[in-house]
C-alpha cells in the first residue's frame, strides 16, 4: 500500500478511505495499538529477523501516518 506518490492529486487509498469513516475517540485507539504493534513487531525483529515481523511493523506505520494525517485534517477543519 502506498500511501505518497509524486505528481498531481491522488486517490485516497483503501486505508485512508476506511480511517475517514471512523470516528476520532476510535482513531486515537487505533494509532495507540499501531504504535504498540510496531514497536512489539521491530523488538521480536531483533531478535528472529524474520521479514514478516518487519513486514507487520511496516503496516502498523502506514496505518499510523494515515490516521494522525486524518486527525491533522479533522483538527485543522475546526
Amino acid at each position: 500500500m502506498k500511501i505518497f506518490s509524486k505528481g498531481g492529486p491522488q486517490q485516497p487509498t483503501k486505508l485512508q478511505k476506511r480511517v475517514e469513516k471512523i470516528g476520532t475517540t476510535d482513531l486515537v485507539l487505533w494509532a495507540e495499538n499501531a504504535l504498540f504493534v510496531i514497536g512489539k513487531n521491530l523488538t521480536q525483529w531483533t531478535r528472529e529477523h524474520d521479514d514478516a515481523l518487519l513486514d507487520e511493523a511496516h503496516m502498523g506505520a502506514e496505518a499510523l501516518l494515515a490516521i494522525t494525517e486524518e486527525l491533522k485534517k479533522r483538527n485543522h477543519g475546526r
